[in-house]
C-alpha cells in the first residue's frame, strides 16, 4: 500500500497510463455487450441465412489395358470455359439499377427484370468468349437460370470439350474477359473405338441424387459408372474414393469460402489377359465374310485358360454411351435382327452340331473300350424306329480317324448309343457345360445340357442320339466350346477362363501397387489316357490335313491345326429354309499346343465353308506374331 500511494502521488504519468487501460477495458466490454446483447437479433438472422454445400469430387477413373500395356479405355481431358457468379454481382446490381432507371416497374414485374439483367450480363460475356475462341452460339437461357436458381455456388460451364486450337486461342486472348477461367474434367475415352467393345462395355452418366455411405451430397461433379463387361464387373476398383468438399455459401448462394475434407483417390488401372493384336486380327476375320453374317469368336491359350481375344459382331462403339444417345441409334442398337449389344461369345447358346463329337469320342476311347482302328459300315444313314437320320458323310466304311474327318453321323450315333447316356452326362459334365464359366457374370448364359433329373425320368433312345451329333437338348455357348477345345489340346486340364490379370493402383507420393488376380485357375483334371488324347488329337489334324476332311479351308502352311466342324439346326425357319448355326474348334500347334481358337457362325452354310477360313486367318496372324516369346503370366 505504500507503495502504490507513493506512486499515485509523484507521478502522474502512470495515473494516466492506468486510465487509458481502464478506459480501453471499458470500451472492449461495451463492444462485447452491443455485439452479444443489442446485435443479437441481426447476427442471428445473418447466421441462419449462410448454410454451406458439400460437394462430391470425381476421382480420375482407372484405365483398362491389354497385356502389353496397350490402352484399351481411359480418360482424356476436356477443357471447357467456365464463369464464376460471385464476382458478378457488382454487374448484375449495376445492370438492374440502369435498367429500372429507364422506366418504371410494377412490383411483379422486377423479378422478370432481375432476371432478363443477369442473363443480359451473362450472355455479353458469353459473346466474348464465343468471339474468342470462334465458336458462335447463343447462351442458353433456361439453362443459365436453371443453374443461377440450384447452383449459384459452382461455376457455370459457358463452352465445354474446347478443342487444342480453341484452348490456345482462350488462352492467348481470353484472359481479359472478367470472371472466367478454364476448367479441366476427365471424360471417359475408348482409344480403339468399337474394339473388344463387349468385352470392355461401356459406362453412363450416375445419379446424382445417389446416396454414397450414407452421406447426401448438394452436387457430384460428372461421374460415369460401369453398365457392361469389365466396367460394370470392376467398376468399383475403377471408380476409386470420390473427394469431399464444403463450400460455405450466403442467402444470395454466392460462395464465401471453401473447405477440402477429402481428396479423391484415382481407380486403378486393369490389365486383362487379352492381346489387342490377336483381337484386332479376330474382329478383322469376321467381319471379312460376305455377306456379312453374326458371328462370335474365342481365343484362349491352352496352357493356363487366359482369353487372349474374345469378339462378337455386329458390335458398337463404347464411345457413342458417353454423351446421350438420341432414340434413333438406342432403337438401333435394339434391333431384334442384329442386336449388335449381345456379346455372342457368352451371353448366347447355340447347339454345337458336331463339334461336340469331340465329347462323345472321349466316351467312346474311354468308357466303350472299342477299337478305332475297327471298321463300320454306314449305309447313309441310320435307322431308329421309324425315324431315319441322314448321314452327311454319305455311305462307306470308317474307322474313327475317318469318321471323325468326315463327320459321320451314323458311326457316332452307334457307338454313342453303344456307350449310353450315363457316360455321355459324366464326360459333358466334366467339362462343366450347362454351367457358367464365371468370366462375365452379367452377360453370360449357362446353356443347356441334360440333368441327372431329366434322364432319371426316363431318357428316350431318340435324345441319346441326338445328343450324339450335337442337337437336341443341348445348347452351348463359344466360350464353353473354347474351355472344352482348351483341355483337350493340353491333355486334360479343365481351366476356368481367365480375363483379368491384374489391377495396379499408381500414386506419385506413395508409388505403386499391384495385386494379381488368381492365375492358372484349375477347374478340373479329365481321367482320360495319354493314348486317348493322342488319337483325338491324330484325328482333329486329319480333319484339317486330310484328303476327305471338312475343315481342310484351315490349313496354314508350317502350322499344323487340329480342328472338328459342325453344323447345327437351329430349329428358325427364315424364307421358308431352316437357319444353321455353324462352327470351327481348333487348336495348335499340333504336338505342342499353345491355343485354342473358336469361330461361330449364325446363318452359315457349313462349318467347313463358314467358319474354317476364317479360323485359317486368325492361326496364320498367331502363327506369325509373337506370342510364343510373350511371358506366360
Amino acid at each position: 500500500m505504500y507503495a502504490t500511494s507513493t506512486l499515485e502521488k509523484t507521478d502522474s504519468r502512470l495515473r494516466w497510463i492506468g486510465l487509458f487501460f481502464a478506459l480501453g477495458f471499458l470500451i472492449l466490454l461495451g463492444g462485447l455487450w452491443f455485439v452479444q446483447v443489442v446485435s443479437f437479433e441481426k447476427y442471428e438472422r445473418f447466421r441462419e441465412v449462410q448454410s454451406s454445400r458439400t460437394i462430391r469430387e470425381t476421382p480420375v477413373r482407372g484405365k483398362i489395358l491389354d497385356r502389353h500395356g496397350v490402352v484399351l479405355a481411359e480418360n482424356r481431358p476436356v477443357y471447357s470455359v467456365v464463369l464464376f457468379m460471385e464476382n458478378l454481382r457488382s454487374g448484375f446490381q449495376s445492370t438492374y439499377k440502369q435498367m429500372r432507371s429507364r422506366r418504371s416497374y410494377s412490383r411483379s414485374e422486377l423479378p422478370e427484370l432481375q432476371s432478363l439483367c443477369r442473363y443480359l450480363v451473362a450472355s455479353n460475356i458469353f459473346t466474348q468468349v464465343a468471339t474468342v475462341v470462334r465458336r458462335p452460339g447463343v447462351l442458353d437461357r433456361e439453362r443459365f437460370e436453371r443453374h443461377y436458381s440450384q447452383k449459384l455456388y459452382v461455376p457455370f460451364t459457358l463452352v465445354s470439350d474446347l478443342t487444342e486450337e480453341e484452348r490456345a486461342r482462350f488462352v492467348g486472348r481470353g484472359s481479359h474477359i472478367p470472371s472466367v477461367d478454364l476448367d479441366c474434367q476427365s471424360l471417359r475415352s475408348y482409344p480403339q473405338e468399337n474394339l473388344a467393345a463387349h468385352l470392355l462395355g461401356y459406362v453412363r452418366r450416375s445419379d446424382p441424387e445417389f446416396p454414397e455411405d450414407g452421406f447426401r451430397f448438394h452436387y457430384h461433379q460428372p461421374e460415369y459408372r460401369g453398365k457392361r463387361g469389365i466396367e460394370l464387373i470392376h467398376d468399383q476398383e475403377l471408380r476409386g474414393e470420390p473427394g469431399i468438399k464444403s463450400v460455405l455459401i450466403n442467402n444470395l448462394m454466392y460462395r464465401q469460402e471453401e473447405h477440402v475434407w477429402l481428396y479423391p483417390v484415382p481407380g486403378e488401372d486393369i490389365y486383362l489377359t487379352l492381346d489387342a493384336g490377336i483381337q484386332r486380327n479376330v474382329e478383322q476375320a469376321l467381319g471379312r465374310m460376305r455377306p456379312v453374317k453374326r458371328s462370335a469368336a474365342v481365343v484362349m491359350d491352352v496352357r493356363n485358360g487366359n482369353v487372349l481375344a474374345m469378339a462378337s459382331l455386329p458390335a458398337y462403339d463404347p464411345n457413342e454411351f458417353i454423351d446421350r444417345l438420341s432414340p434413333e441409334r438406342w432403337e438401333s442398337l435394339n434391333d431384334e435382327e442384329w442386336r449388335p449389344l449381345l456379346n455372342r461369345a457368352t451371353n448366347a447358346k447355340y447347339p454345337p452340331g458336331s463339334i461336340f463329337k469331340i465329347v462323345v469320342a472321349l466316351a467312346m476311347l474311354e468308357d466303350g473300350r472299342f477299337d478305332p482302328e475297327e471298321p463300320y459300315l454306314s449305309l447313309g444313314h441310320i435307322q431308329l424306329g421309324n425315324r431315319r437320320i441322314n448321314d452327311t458323310a454319305g455311305p462307306g466304311r470308317f474307322d474313327f480317324r475317318r469318321a471323325f474327318a468326315k463327320s459321320s453321323n451314323s458311326y457316332f450315333i452307334e457307338h454313342g448309343l453303344t456307350v449310353g447316356i450315363d457316360s455321355l452326362k459324366r464326360w459333358g459334365d466334366r467339362f462343366y457345360l450347362g454351367r457358367r464359366t464365371g468370366l462375365l457374370p452379367y452377360q453370360e448364359l449357362a446353356g443347356n445340357y441334360p440333368t441327372w433329373p431329366q434322364i432319371r425320368e426316363g431318357w428316350p433312345r431318340g435324345e441319346t442320339a441326338n445328343l450324339c451329333i450335337g442337337q437336341g437338348r443341348i445348347a452351348v455357348t463359344p466360350l464353353q466350346m473354347a474351355v472344352m477345345t482348351a483341355a483337350v489340346a493340353n491333355g486334360g486340364t479343365v481351366y476356368r477362363p481367365r480375363i483379368v490379370d491384374r489391377a495396379q493402383f499408381s500414386l506419385a507420393v506413395s508409388g505403386s501397387r499391384e495385386r494379381v488376380f488368381e492365375e492358372n485357375r484349375v477347374w478340373g483334371r479329365l481321367p482320360v489316357s495319354r493314348e486317348t488324347i493322342r488319337t483325338i488329337h491324330e484325328a482333329m489334324l486329319e480333319d484339317v490335313e486330310g484328303l476327305e476332311g471338312t475343315g481342310r479351308r484351315a490349313q496354314v502352311v508350317g502350322l499344323a491345326i487340329g480342328g472338328k466342324t459342325g453344323t447345327a439346326q437351329s430349329g428358325v425357319f427364315l424364307d421358308g429354309r431352316e437357319i444353321k448355326h455353324t462352327w470351327f474348334v481348333s487348336f495348335a500347334p499340333v504336338g505342342n499346343p499353345r491355343y485354342a481358337v473358336v469361330v461361330l457362325v449364325e446363318d452359315g452354310i457349313s462349318g467347313g465353308i463358314s467358319c474354317a477360313p476364317v479360323s485359317q486367318e486368325i492361326h496364320r496372324y498367331l502363327h506369325r506374331s509373337s506370342l510364343a516369346s510373350v511371358p506366360n503370366r
